[in-house]
């Protein structure tokens, strides 16, 4: 077919255009202009910057040399039904986040191929990670982690940072080796707005909520307020799960203008059934959605996490600020597991944890921690020169028991039907200096660290601890670093970084001292030591006329290499120290404004990691120098056009993620993989103006992810049969096709 006058098809929007396509029709030509930037549009009456405008793509930067990637809040407000703010950060090169459902249980997160319990975690520029097991859902190598613990969601916050490598000494990233996934919440704005939105989609998934702010009121305080509720009954069978979230942030400007008081409280419960990773027979045999049948086994979980965030700021004169924040969180995980104790199961890997002959059908499960801390960061500024010194310092404990039960809410006696019962604190301290120096285009970062933690555990009598045991220990490890950027003109940058970092054991690093103990021997001594690396990385980054190009070369060597093994003929998973690796990649990004309001933007992460030493454990699981680390995506890519035209802002993407090695529950790497595989998204927004009975607007948002319906396992673990010689996989299959829509009322002055 000859196309005519493509021309006349006038200024269509990215859905249009692509339903054209699919009918045989001409595209439209489109015509490169001069790109501007986005201005600030009223919507009757209303000054809705963030929604008339495209969500940019993020991008890699740079920050004191260190590559930094950004989700904003356009992007963040498309991913409202679907995602969480877990999965989100699949928008940034290099991440690769997986979720058994659409509210965010069980995430596997890695960014560059480093595992959710390698990377550091803030919220508002304080640690939320686990502090005793690592990432941000207390591990993904703990079996009895907090399967359905939310600590963020997408409504508590603007942005997301995901720093590359280990961050500057002023970030508080605890253990982060690989990374650092910095959250910023959302704060109150000086006028006033408020919504109410409720949606539906696939599987039973809903949300709805209301939120409000303030502006700025009579004492010049401002208040924003949400709270909403959530729920999936999930694409794997029998696992329903629903979400209650609360959020209040708070900010009191001094009048005087040189000081700022500021207050966050968030409050998110989850409860559901927990979707278990299936044998991937069974997977092949019955579908991809297949799971155990209650008269078998089931798990269900009650998960709490309480956070407090206390800030004041003083601008004690132009050279002289003082930041402080004062924090308190509260995490609990309770799951009840049954087991049909007459059924003789072919497969046991992850399923449950067994009776051990008890006879008790019921598991009791509880884990909570409690964990309290102090910031403080004074900035002196020498004119093109700054100087921050800071401490960090928190106490967190810990309570983690599983009980046999005959019934559910059966008694919990301590010594007699108990699997364990421990207690256990950790504090860690951090004090840094860092200094930033500026001469013309060239800025230096170089700063130190020194982080400290010491640990204690308690196991009371149990059948993992007949006699009970302490233990504990305590490390202290300084760490250099070095940022440059060098601005070779408007456009150009150039910027590395060389920098070392630790991550601590793991509380699972203990377990194998107290189990050693007897009625005349104390434990063994604590033999893991912290997980080392030493990281170089070097890019640039251009920015000009519509146009971004941005690259980062990386090289990271690690030292007693963390690993850990699950052990199942007791529940128990233990972590140790497991040889040298080395990380290497590249990332690409890019992106171009085709007209004002089109853009083309892509990702292209190539990474790799291998072991660089020999070494065995004691469960007789070795790697070889040269052999590759598992859970390493080959690669990672990403390539979308995103559209405003009107009053509609249009998303098209589609995501690749490469094979990867599969892992053992000895700690090791198979020789076998995941193969890779890919999905395409989209996402439509229209804003239609009202402004009548209070409405300034009325949104609709529309959702479709994996649209081609894509079937791939994202996550498989190698397992010994249980009853016979040989092995077989358990795996979580990805979410099939979702489509969910979203209305919101907005109201404002």
């Amino acid at each position: 077919m000859q196309c005519k006058n493509a021309t006349s098809f006038g200024r269509l929007s990215l859905l249009q255009a692509a339903v054209l396509a699919a009918l045989g029709a001409c595209p439209p030509v489109v015509l490169a202009a001069k790109a501007n930037k986005a201005k600030i549009v009223k919507i009757a009456g209303v000054r809705k910057a963030a929604h008339a405008r495209i969500a940019k793509a993020p991008a890699l930067t740079a920050r004191g040399g260190t590559p930094v990637a950004t989700i904003g809040r356009a992007l963040i407000d498309q991913d409202a039904l679907s995602g969480n703010a877990q999965t989100i950060l699949n928008r940034v090169p290099g991440t690769n986040v997986t979720s058994t459902n659409p509210l965010g249980v069980r995430p596997h997160i890695s960014v560059r191929g480093f595992s959710q319990t390698q990377l550091g975690y803030t919220y508002d520029g304080i640690p939320i990670g686990d502090l005793f097991n690592g990432g941000l859902t207390g591990g993904n190598n703990n079996y009895a982690s907090l399967y359905n613990l939310e600590p963020v969601t997408l409504g508590e916050i603007s942005a997301i940072h995901v720093l590359y490598g280990p961050a500057p000494p002023d970030v508080n990233s605890v253990g982060g080796l690989g990374g650092t996934i910095a959250y910023v919440p959302r704060m109150p704005g000086t006028k006033f707005a408020a919504s109410v939105f409720g949606g539906y989609g696939s599987f039973g998934t809903s949300n709805y909520g209301v939120s409000v702010n303030s502006g700025t009121m009579g004492d010049g305080g401002r208040l924003y307020v949400r709270a909403s509720h959530r729920h999936t009954n999930n694409y794997l069978e029998g696992s329903p799960d629903s979400s209650h979230s609360f959020y209040g942030s708070y900010v009191l400007p001094e009048k005087n203008g040189h000081s700022v008081f500021s207050a966050i409280v968030l409050l998110n419960r989850n409860s559901g059934y927990i979707p278990a990773r299936m044998p991937v027979p069974m997977i092949d045999q019955y579908g991809p959605d297949v799971q155990w049948p209650a008269s078998f086994t089931y798990s269900y979980g009650r998960a709490t996490h309480e956070m407090a965030i206390l800030g004041y700021k003083d601008f004690m004169s132009r050279r002289v600020i003082f930041d402080t924040k004062a924090f308190y969180a509260y995490t609990r995980s309770n799951q009840l597991t049954y087991q049909n104790p007459s059924v003789t199961p072919t497969y046991d890997g992850n399923i449950t944890y067994y009776p051990f002959g008890s006879g008790a059908p019921y598991n009791q499960y509880l884990y909570v921690t409690r964990t309290g801390g102090v910031s403080e960061d004074l900035n002196l500024l020498f004119g093109r020169a700054r100087l921050t010194i800071g401490a960090l310092g928190a106490a967190s404990l810990y309570h983690s028991s599983q009980y046999w039960l005959s019934t559910p809410g059966g008694a919990s006696i301590p010594g007699q039907n108990d699997a364990w019962d421990e207690h256990a604190y950790r504090t860690y301290g951090k004090f840094f200096a860092q200094a930033r120096l500026r001469w013309g285009g060239l800025t230096v970062l170089p700063g130190v660290k020194e982080e400290a933690v010491d640990t204690n555990i308690n196991d009371i009598p149990g059948a993992y601890y007949p006699v009970g045991a302490a233990s504990g220990n305590t490390y202290s490890k300084p760490t250099p670093y070095l940022g440059l950027t060098y601005r070779v003109n408007k456009g150009w940058r150039v910027y590395g970084s060389a920098a070392q970092a630790y991550k601590f054991p793991n509380i699972s690093a203990y377990y194998a001292a107290d189990s050693t103990a007897t009625a005349t021997t104390p434990p063994q001594p604590i033999t893991v030591v912290p997980e080392k690396v030493t990281s170089y990385q070097v890019g640039v980054h251009f920015a000009n006329r519509g146009m971004m190009f941005g690259a980062a070369l990386y090289r990271a060597y690690f030292t007693h290499t963390f690993s850990s093994v699950y052990d199942a003929t007791n529940g128990l998973t233990y972590e140790y120290n497991y040889g040298s690796s080395r990380y290497t990649g590249l990332d690409l990004t890019g992106g171009y404004h085709l007209t004002r309001g089109l853009k083309i933007y892509g990702a292209y992460s190539l990474q790799s990691a291998q072991y660089t030493s020999n070494a065995t454990n004691s469960f007789g699981s070795s790697v070889v120098a040269g052999e590759p680390r598992q859970y390493t995506p080959t690669y990672l890519a990403n390539v979308g056009l995103a559209d405003h035209w009107r009053h509609l802002v249009s998303s098209l993407w589609v995501s690749f993620v490469g094979s990867q090695y599969i892992g053992n529950s000895a700690g090791g790497v198979t020789g076998t993989g995941m193969p890779a595989y890919k999905t395409l998204n989209a996402s439509f927004t229209y804003t239609m103006p009202v402004d009548s009975l209070g409405i300034k607007a009325i949104m609709a948002s529309l959702n479709i992810d994996n649209i081609l319906n894509s079937h791939a396992l994202v996550y498989e673990k190698q397992f010994a049969y249980p009853n016979g010689p040989g092995n077989y996989n358990e795996g979580e299959p990805m979410m099939p096709r979702f489509v969910g829509l979203q209305l919101k009322a907005l109201f404002g002055a």
